[in-house]
């Protein structure tokens, strides 16, 4: 039962980071091709972070790199 859990968690900060940075693009391509033209359904904030990608940077803190 554990492993199971271990594995949601998993695939769940895979599906964070990939939508995280590749969501908005992934999501308005689709919509474009679908429509037959181009359409922006989903608008990109300047800056975002996966939580994999705040946990690297609270590690790179604590380490002091």
């Amino acid at each position: 039962m554990l492993r199971y859990i271990i594995y949601v968690v998993f695939i769940f900060l895979i599906v964070d980071h990939i939508y995280t940075h590749w969501g908005p693009e992934i999501v308005n391509r689709a919509a474009s091709t679908f429509m037959g033209r181009d359409v922006t359904l989903v608008e990109e904030p300047p800056h975002r972070e996966s939580i994999i990608d705040k946990a690297v940077k609270e590690v790179k803190k604590l380490i002091g790199v």
